[in-house]
């Protein structure tokens, strides 16, 4: 596959981004494009035709992030899948959750709305757009209950060592949650390995 032949925007534009708003590549444009054409046209008569594709792209992502496939969820955005993180957890008062100071508001608000139910949200000081793992390992506690981090900080383009920060956290019983929308496709992401949590 050529790569750029995928982004028409690049015979026109020089496009620098970092994965807030970018470009459809020219196969995404098409899949939509043939859906909702056939929406169109045929209504819901091929339901079950565009539910067996959703699984064959489940299947196909999980393979790409080293997941089962019962693993994997669509969600709307990364914002609505971090809330459902932050909220299907049985939080207790007294319980605290560990986030660089950098991230996305993606991965802040979910976790600052959790102070209704008296748990804290620690905020661990970014250096110069580094997020030290010592700084970050100093924050947790015997409550700490989850460590959530990009893999690519939005901003400084710092990557975090996610294997260091899963070992850190498997060894602990704290989960681990990671936005990879930042380096997904572009990096290599394995769950197992990282001990993302499921």
């Amino acid at each position: 596959m050529d790569i750029e032949q995928e982004f028409p925007v690049t015979a026109k534009r020089i496009f620098f981004d970092h994965a807030k708003v970018s470009p459809l590549p020219r196969c995404v444009c098409d899949a939509v494009n043939a859906f909702t054409k056939d929406a169109c046209e045929h209504g819901t008569k091929n339901y079950k035709d565009w539910m067996a594709e959703a699984d064959r792209v489940r299947g196909r992502f999980a393979q790409l992030i080293n997941a089962d496939e019962d693993e994997v969820a669509f969600v709307k955005n990364t914002s609505e899948g971090i809330s459902i993180v932050a909220n299907g957890l049985d939080w207790k008062a007294g319980d605290n959750v560990v986030i660089p100071d950098i991230e996305f508001p993606a991965n802040v608000y979910p976790w600052w709305n959790l102070k209704r139910l008296g748990v804290e949200t620690r905020m661990v000081k970014a250096r110069d757009g580094r997020v030290l793992f010592d700084d970050l390992a100093a924050q947790t506690d015997s409550r700490t209950r989850i460590v959530s981090v990009s893999s690519v900080e939005c901003n400084s383009g710092f990557k975090n060592d996610l294997g260091r920060i899963g070992a850190f956290c498997k060894e602990r019983g704290i989960l681990f949650c990671v936005d990879a929308i930042q380096s997904l496709g572009a990096l290599p992401i394995d769950v197992k390995r990282d001990r993302v949590s499921p």
